[in-house]
């Protein structure tokens, strides 16, 4: 059965609808902000592919008073702790081959967006014109290192002995030998597979990423990490305490990388708020990561930023 798409929805055969997207890796992903000099900030995204688990842990500082004579204690406020939330994912190759060739991705999650300009950032820091992807910086995919690689590895080629028509011709009769024998593998043919694992591995190092500081500048620190996933989370400025990655190896690997199918990974977040220290404002690129009390949740039943762009301006 042959899945297309007409609009929102993927369709089977004969045009009945059996899937309408949910677009969820539209919605619901991490964005990191790198600070750099002059104002300038660079911006990754990194969506969820898959519907996530997350815990949210908070704390009050409370001063204990025992009094004589008293069945009882009396406290004092002395402020609370930041939120402290932990994410549980997974990012699936083969889910991500089956989202690339059905509902796909937008630009943004595919490359680094840059501004220099704050007001202009503020206004519509989704555009992505004339950015290069830091995914075509690095081959992981199935380029003709790997692809030499592999066959070498078989005695059916010596890496300097074959042009890359000749390789992929090598690979795609092994491939199909494999496809009629019940193995599972990609087609090597399809143009935006070579793209897909380049992709994947940009994610992954967006996540390792999150504990590091500009080693050229020392002065500019971790990325901010911001959390969109429904009303509940809508753009939570954090920092990363820790990260853990791990390979569920029941779910099997790709022949030619050996990137697993499945990653599981494990992060935790502590919100970090600081603004322009002034009042707080949702909806403000600023004034929104303001730090707020239980009078922002009386009057306006809202605690977070709610200050990400989520209109994406198309590029002309």
């Amino acid at each position: 059965m042959v899945n297309t798409i007409t609009g929102d929805a993927i369709y089977a055969d004969k045009g009945i609808p059996v899937i309408r997207s949910r677009k969820l890796q539209e919605r619901s992903f991490l964005l990191f902000e790198y600070y750099g000099a002059k104002d300038q900030v660079t911006r990754a995204h990194l969506p969820f592919l898959q519907n996530i688990s997350i815990s949210e842990d908070g704390k009050s500082n409370l001063t204990s008073y025992n009094l004589l004579g008293r069945a009882g204690q009396l406290f004092a406020y002395t402020g609370a702790d930041s939120r402290k939330l932990k994410l549980d994912f997974e990012m699936n190759l083969q889910h991500l081959f089956h989202l690339q060739e059905t509902e796909g991705f937008t630009e943004r999650f595919k490359q680094t967006i840059k501004n220099k300009d704050v007001e202009a950032e503020r206004k519509r820091f989704t555009h992505t014109t004339g950015l290069r992807s830091p995914v075509d910086s690095a081959s992981y995919d199935y380029g003709v290192r790997e692809k030499v690689k592999f066959l070498n590895s078989l005695g059916l080629s010596h890496p300097r002995a074959l042009q890359l028509e000749k390789i992929s011709d090598l690979v795609g009769h092994f491939l199909h030998a494999g496809r009629r024998s019940g193995t599972d593998f990609y087609a090597v043919n399809n143009p935006d597979t070579d793209k897909v694992i380049n992709l994947m591995m940009f994610w992954i190092n967006l996540i390792r990423s999150s504990v590091l500081n500009d080693s050229r500048n020392t002065a500019f620190g971790p990325p901010i990490v911001r959390l969109n996933h429904g009303p509940m989370y809508m753009n939570s400025p954090c920092l990363v305490e820790d990260y853990k990655i791990s390979v569920d190896k029941t779910s099997n690997y790709d022949l030619e990388t050996l990137l697993p199918h499945t990653i599981k990974v494990s992060i935790s977040l502590i919100e970090s708020r600081a603004g322009n220290f002034g009042d707080y404002a949702t909806g403000k690129p600023i004034e929104g990561d303001n730090l707020t009390g239980w009078e922002s949740i009386i009057n306006e039943n809202v605690l977070d930023a709610m200050n990400y762009n989520m209109d994406i301006e198309e590029d002309t």
